[in-house]
């Protein structure tokens, strides 16, 4: 008696754990039906200013797990920001890489926030689509230079 009563709470624990792991199928009630994390796409450009207004050269632009972008003659950059969730702030960390050249310019992190970015192109599931960043970053000159 022990033994089939084993056995049958065995195969019960073993259903409800299959059952608990089976997903549902999606129906028009605005369910994302895919696993993961919504997601969005930015486009960050702008420019990069002494504080006097022009522009720094040679500044590159980086940020955790992307590909760093470099500052060019005018002091513009655009740089893409992939995989990231909408709503939520990420820094951008700007440093002067050509040490004297156009001026020696403290390392700035500015922290950019995509709340109010309006993202277009989405698939109505978790990719939430992309969307554009317009940024004036101001850098301050290293002292005792």
């Amino acid at each position: 008696m022990k033994i089939k009563y084993l056995k049958f709470r065995h195969w019960l624990l073993a259903t409800i754990a299959a059952v608990a792991g089976i997903t549902v199928g999606c129906d028009d009630h605005n369910i994302a039906c895919e696993y993961g994390t919504p997601e969005a796409e930015y486009h960050i450009r702008g420019q990069v200013l002494s504080p006097e207004g022009n522009p720094i050269p040679g500044i590159e632009v980086q940020q955790y797990g992307s590909p760093v972008d470099t500052t060019d003659g005018q002091g513009s950059f655009a740089h893409t920001a992939y995989n990231h969730f909408p709503g939520e702030s990420f820094p951008l960390v700007f440093i002067d890489i050509d040490s004297a050249e156009n001026g020696s310019y403290q390392d700035t992190t500015v922290v950019v926030d995509t709340k109010e970015v309006e993202l277009t192109g989405g698939d109505g599931n978790w990719n939430q689509g992309s969307g554009t960043i317009d940024l004036t970053v101001t850098m301050t000159p290293k002292s005792g230079k």
